[in-house]
């Protein structure tokens, strides 16, 4: 099985990526566990919830993972946690750190900050610089990782089709 994580900061385009590009492979994707989680949160979410969204994912993976054969997409995975953690709270979590080290996929698919920010509830970081500085983060922490990535970039229809390159580009290597 070929398993691909979509990631990358908030509001670009992770969750449609991963609902075409699944449709597009003929497989399901495994959905963000921090929507589920905090849609119906009340007040402010600490490093502890952060924590339970890394394990909620964790486990969302593991159990798609069954029922996949061909390929697997992960919309948000562990580094999206990671980074999260780290951002704000200003320091690294043990429990998602070694949650890292479970994850095994094949390729990173890096979302580019092209896409203008879209207000949402959950969401944070309106601000360019503020999105510049955590994709620049994102792209550090997965290049420290040495695990294989490509940034997707473009609107709409292009952003998956660049994707759809890069997969198959890495899937027949």
């Amino acid at each position: 099985m070929f398993k691909i994580a979509i990631t990358g900061p908030e509001s670009t385009g992770k969750s449609t990526l991963s609902e075409k590009l699944a449709h597009h492979y003929n497989t399901n994707f495994v959905p963000e566990y921090s929507r589920s989680y905090l849609e119906n949160f009340v007040g402010q979410y600490t490093e502890n919830d952060v924590v339970e969204i890394a394990k909620g994912q964790h486990n969302l993976i593991i159990e798609e993972e069954k029922k996949s054969s061909k390929i697997l997409i992960a919309d948000t995975e562990i580094v999206v946690c990671k980074i999260w953690v780290e951002y704000v709270f200003k320091h690294s979590n043990t429990t998602i750190d070694n949650l890292l080290k479970k994850q095994d996929f094949d390729l990173y698919l890096l979302c580019d900050i092209d896409l203008p920010w879209v207000y949402d509830p959950l969401r944070e970081n309106p601000d360019i610089d503020e999105r510049k500085e955590l994709f620049e983060i994102y792209r550090n922490t997965l290049e420290q990782m040495k695990v294989p990535f490509e940034i997707v970039s473009g609107d709409n229809d292009e952003r998956v089709n660049n994707a759809i390159k890069v997969i198959e580009k890495y899937r027949h290597e």
